[in-house]
């Protein structure tokens, strides 16, 4: 969703689809660094394919999480990760999440399935940093997860 979702357009209670492109100028300005080469990632992809005459599909998830097969974590993972291992706060806002198997179940289907086309945004639930702590309460009573008072704003720059 980095190369959707972030502009200035975005609202509280803004209804997000694939017809939704991120502004690399508002990216650039945040210093949205990540945001900002997916962006400009998927610009260039539909450039070429135009110039080549390429029929592509883009697939754009939310936070990806469930199981991985890579010996490392991604992102997604790592920010729940580090609620688990301790730390104090977490991203506040609304992300947008996405299991691992449902994305590659989609990119199946932009392979397989011969009248696909276009951009595909990938989210299963949208939920806000205290739903992901209420929910972490839920599977570890005992454990101590932060508060909403310690939420602070995600700096996409590292993401």
């Amino acid at each position: 969703m980095a190369a959707v979702a972030f502009n200035r357009e975005l609202k509280k209670d803004a209804v997000v689809d694939e017809s939704w492109f991120s502004d690399p100028r508002f990216c650039e300005e945040q210093k949205f660094w990540y945001v900002l080469s997916k962006t400009l990632a998927e610009d260039a992809a539909w450039k070429f394919a135009k110039e080549q005459g390429i029929n592509i599909i883009t697939i754009n998830p939310g936070f990806v999480i469930g199981p991985f097969l890579q010996p490392s974590i991604n992102l997604s993972v790592e920010m729940v990760l580090n609620l688990v291992n301790g730390a104090e706060s977490f991203p506040d806002g609304t992300h947008r999440w996405v299991d691992v198997r449902d994305v590659a179940y989609a990119h199946i289907l932009a392979f397989e399935v011969p009248s696909a086309s276009g951009r595909y945004c990938l989210v299963g639930r949208s939920a806000h940093a205290s739903q992901v702590i209420k929910i972490l309460h839920e599977l570890y009573p005992s454990h101590q997860f932060p508060n909403e008072q310690v939420l602070f704003s995600l700096s996409i720059s590292s993401v």
